[in-house]
């Protein structure tokens, strides 16, 4: 393999690693009890999604998130979305 042709595999493998880590995947779960209110914030506080009580579906980018109940009671859990489906249920009593 000449070494241009090999700098180019190494190149692209390295953009397929990257395209893969960045991937969006669906979080799901639901959203407990009744009358329940959640704000997802990623890992730098902004805010991202709005819940309420049920079942949900959100497609989130890979990282470190928090689910930040407001009703009934106020609670935090913290979550990771993957580069596969992940389910979080949130419990906010």
């Amino acid at each position: 393999m000449t070494p241009t042709r090999l700098r180019f595999c190494v190149l692209a493998s390295a953009g397929l690693l990257l395209c893969a880590a960045a991937t969006a995947d669906v979080v799901t779960g639901t959203v407990s009890p009744d009358k329940a209110k959640v704000v997802i914030l990623d890992a730098g506080g902004k805010e991202v999604a709005t819940l309420s009580s049920g079942p949900y579906q959100l497609q989130l980018p890979v990282g470190k998130f928090t689910a930040r109940c407001e009703a009934p009671k106020s609670h935090e859990q913290t979550f990771l979305s993957l580069s596969e489906p992940v389910t979080v249920n949130i419990v906010c009593n």
